[in-house]
């Protein structure tokens, strides 16, 4: 059984959520949302640094084997504190909840230019760069400025433990473990160099996601249209309006892959990429029942 949880967190910066890098342009950039697989690694990050001394490889990936039995995560949407943003392709293009990805990327979307600068003091041939973020500030429809939030939710397995820790949900939503709160403060996503991705637990916020857990010894969900608010593997029987897209990931090791190698180099391990149905894909199916993975990925049954 899985016990489900609204989280919220505040970006004290912006948040870059990248793609499969690919080569021959100049712009790094941003999905408009986190996936799973982010918080499931920052959160492994956070458990490890404050549990073990001396932190290896091979701690991290006890640490985030033993989360994916025991924690799964939605992905996480832009929240401005009423509206939830889930993309959705509608006959009028793609959206973020009631408004178009123009206006959507006016409100909440940034960009940074930076160059390398060589010995003379000037800007090395072919160095220069964009990279694209969720900004951590808008303007609302009165011209104030007010903070960016990300929303999601988090499933934990009835009785989890990490070593002989038990997980405790405190009345504010809180992930605790030995009386810390492990979801407290992450960085999620990249350019963490330029002091990108720092996010701080938010309790204020309380939205439902439009979902229904279902009681299981997996964790299922029923979305409550057909809409899909995650990747789904791509099925060639599937009728659908959206889009496809190949999806991998980075890390310590390949969590899909039982017994692999485990590298001291984080980021070196690059997860097979594969075909799946990007968020906000209408499903044309008679079944709204998923199960979620470890990364927040969905499998439908």
């Amino acid at each position: 059984m899985w016990r489900e949880i609204a989280v919220s967190f505040k970006l004290k910066s912006p948040l870059h959520i990248g793609y499969m890098p690919f080569k021959g342009s100049v712009i790094s950039p941003t999905r408009y949302y986190v996936p799973g697989r982010n918080l499931w690694g920052a959160m492994t990050k956070r458990i490890t640094e404050q549990l073990c001394k001396n932190t290896t490889a091979d701690d991290y990936k006890k640490i985030g084997t033993v989360g994916k039995d025991n924690f799964r995560f939605s992905y996480f949407y832009v929240y401005d504190g009423i509206n939830i943003y889930f993309p959705r392709y509608t006959e009028q293009g793609l959206k973020y909840g009631n408004i178009s990805r123009s206006e959507f990327e006016h409100r909440f979307i940034g960009s940074q230019i930076s160059t390398a600068i060589d010995s003379t003091g000037t800007a090395k041939n072919e160095s220069l760069h964009e990279i694209e973020f969720i900004n951590n500030k808008f303007k609302d429809t009165n011209g104030n400025m007010k903070d960016v939030r990300i929303m999601g939710c988090v499933w934990i397995k009835e009785n989890a433990e990490i070593g002989d820790k038990k997980v405790i949900i405190s009345d504010k939503a809180e992930i605790l473990i030995d009386g810390f709160n492990v979801i407290g403060e992450l960085i999620l996503g990249g350019e963490s160099k330029y002091g990108f991705g720092h996010v701080l637990f938010d309790p204020s916020g309380s939205v439902k996601f439009p979902i229904e857990t279902v009681k299981a010894e997996e964790c299922k969900i029923k979305i409550n249209d057909n809409y899909i608010i995650a990747h789904l593997k791509y099925d060639k029987t599937i009728k659908f309006k959206g889009d496809i897209e190949l999806l991998t990931g980075r890390g310590y090791y390949d969590p899909k892959i039982s017994g692999g190698e485990t590298s001291n180099k984080p980021g070196s391990a690059i997860s097979k990429p594969e075909f799946y149905f990007s968020p906000g894909t209408y499903i044309d199916s008679g079944t709204t029942t998923y199960v979620v993975n470890w990364d927040g990925t969905l499998i439908r049954i």
